[in-house]
């Protein structure tokens, strides 16, 4: 079965975090220690001692849908809106590629000579 946290454990069986350490000091509950210190318990374990988990699904969520119109024209404008995005972002890539292409950039002839810090400490000569 599956390996779940502390934290889960207590959702999954309605014990406190107190109990389920103490169950685990007291050999009741085994578990598995982590890399990171934490430790994980096996859902099959908490069946085993706690009995059945409670299950915090809203069955009401599941069962409610969307009309297929409703949903189909939300889908459709929702897939324009992707299109539109997507010839927005090449138009601005084609802007950056002109923009790169325009960009000036000096000529490495005409640089000033750069002086190293040592020679500006130098007298300069008449």
């Amino acid at each position: 079965m599956a390996l779940v946290t502390v934290r889960q454990a207590m959702k999954l069986t309605g014990k406190a975090r107190s109990s389920l350490y103490r169950d685990m000091a007291k050999g009741r509950v085994s578990y598995r220690s982590e890399v990171d210190g934490s430790r994980s318990i096996d859902t099959s374990e908490l069946i085993r001692v706690y009995g059945e988990l409670i299950h915090d699904e809203t069955p009401s969520r599941d069962t409610r849908r969307q009309g297929d119109e409703t949903g189909n024209a939300v889908i459709q404008e929702l897939v324009s809106e992707i299109k539109m995005l997507r010839d927005e972002v090449a138009g601005l890539r084609v802007e950056m590629q002109e923009m790169r292409r325009i960009e000036h950039k000096p000529d490495p002839d005409l640089s000033p000579v750069s002086t190293k810090w040592w020679q500006l400490w130098r007298r300069p000569t008449k």
